[in-house]
């Protein structure tokens, strides 16, 4: 990446997830990352690392990092169409000390690329634009606008390119979306030859309607979808939830408990 596509120091903040254990730049203005990011990665943690994953639209490079730090992927392709995030992405993997595990290109989700090779992710992984361009009003600032809205690409553009990188047997594909746009998901899902496996709703608190869907679709195993139970993020009193405290806090994954062990043994 030349110069000219990256962010000035100034452009920056530095933000962390799981209590402190991953650190990520990201810009002042533009595109931020949320609380999707670290419910994605909890989501798509298994109890055995794996090989290969790929990130569709990875932003600054947030739940591909946070993979590798968590130990549950070995190397990670990162690709992103917007080129200074794509350029941050890669900051960021080397502050985070995982820069040889994680490759990022700038390039759009749906183009082929030597480095995306068919049929050979064990995950994929996607927190993509949630609304249609057509939906309300549209952010001023040129990221936000392609990061939130369907400009560049749809969900049906998303499912269809994680279809192809999907290995076929072991390969699990892992999406946020908004909840209330779960039958276009589904659909989009349907219609790439995936089937749904395994499905958590996410609540705003106690009393809310849920306002996320993470989604796992699988190539096979046709009606084996498995709804979780909810996942509120407050409680009755506004304080985060058990739950919540336990997935934001990275302690539902020991290899992220053994770095707070580590950092406090040597304070």
């Amino acid at each position: 990446m030349n110069n000219t596509q990256k962010y000035s120091s100034e452009e920056l903040t530095p933000d962390t997830l799981f209590e402190g254990k991953v650190v990520l730049y990201q810009p002042k203005k533009g595109y931020r990352f949320s609380v999707d990011a670290p419910l994605l990665t909890w989501f798509s943690c298994v109890e055995k690392p794996i090989q290969y994953c790929a990130d569709l639209g990875c932003g600054c490079g947030v739940i591909g990092i946070s993979l590798l730090v968590a130990q549950q992927v070995k190397n990670v392709v990162a690709i992103e169409i917007q080129p200074k995030l794509a350029a941050l992405s890669e900051y960021n993997a080397i502050a985070n000390g995982v820069a040889t595990q994680f490759t990022s290109i700038h390039a759009s989700v749906t183009a082929p690329h030597a480095q995306l090779p068919e049929k050979k992710f064990e995950l994929v992984v996607s927190n993509p634009p949630f609304w249609p361009s057509d939906n309300g009003r549209l952010p001023p600032d040129e990221e936000r606008r392609i990061a939130r809205h369907e400009i560049s690409i749809t969900v049906d553009e998303v499912v269809q390119s994680a279809k192809r990188l999907l290995h076929p047997k072991k390969g699990r594909f892992c999406i946020a979306f908004p909840a209330m746009r779960l039958e276009t998901l589904l659909k989009s899902i349907s219609n790439a030859g995936l089937n749904a496996t395994r499905a958590v709703f996410i609540h705003p608190h106690i009393n809310s309607i849920a306002e996320l869907v993470l989604l796992e679709a699988r190539c096979g195993r046709s009606g084996q979808l498995k709804i979780a139970p909810p996942l509120y993020l407050k409680d009755a009193q506004g304080n985060n939830s058990a739950d919540a405290t336990e997935i934001l806090s990275g302690r539902f994954c020991p290899p992220l408990q053994r770095i707070e062990d580590i950092r406090t043994a040597t304070r």
